[in-house]
């Protein structure tokens, strides 16, 4: 199993199912991040898959330049 699919704090042997992201009410479309909280309105769901798949990749790259996951060379 990749941990890359998981959180750090998920334990190895945890299952999960996976929600729809992307809902949709009188305001327009939305997508459900961690916490029960919602990102939107957007006006169509191209827009928020769009910017949901730029969330994903902002918290990617702060991963990437968290300084906890630098090796330090002795």
């Amino acid at each position: 199993m990749s941990r890359a699919l998981y959180r750090k704090s998920d334990p190895l042997n945890a299952t999960f199912s996976k929600s729809n992201r992307i809902i949709t009410n009188g305001r327009g479309f939305f997508y459900k991040i961690r916490g029960g909280k919602m990102n939107g309105p957007f006006a169509t769901r191209d827009a928020a898959e769009n910017d949901l798949c730029t969330f994903i990749k902002v918290l990617q790259i702060e991963a990437e330049l968290d300084p906890r996951n630098f090796q330090l060379n002795s």
